[in-house]
């Protein structure tokens, strides 16, 4: 993959980390709760939004080849 498109997944992963820390002005604090449920959501949350940046690369990648 290009530079550019993996300063994208990363810009991606940091992203839904400061989103994170911004919810931990309203109490909420995904990686450091004392709840495993809220914990799970939070890393689910953080791999879902990597996946659809890796998926979303590749497409456009596939169809830039076209």
């Amino acid at each position: 993959m290009e530079n550019n498109k993996i300063s994208i997944i990363i810009g991606i992963g940091i992203g839904v980390i400061a989103l994170f820390y911004m919810g931990a002005m309203f109490d909420f604090f995904p990686f450091i709760a004392d709840d495993l449920v809220i914990r799970a959501l939070g890393f689910c949350t953080l791999i879902i939004g990597l996946v659809i940046a890796v998926c979303t690369c590749l497409i456009l990648d596939f169809l830039s080849k076209k």
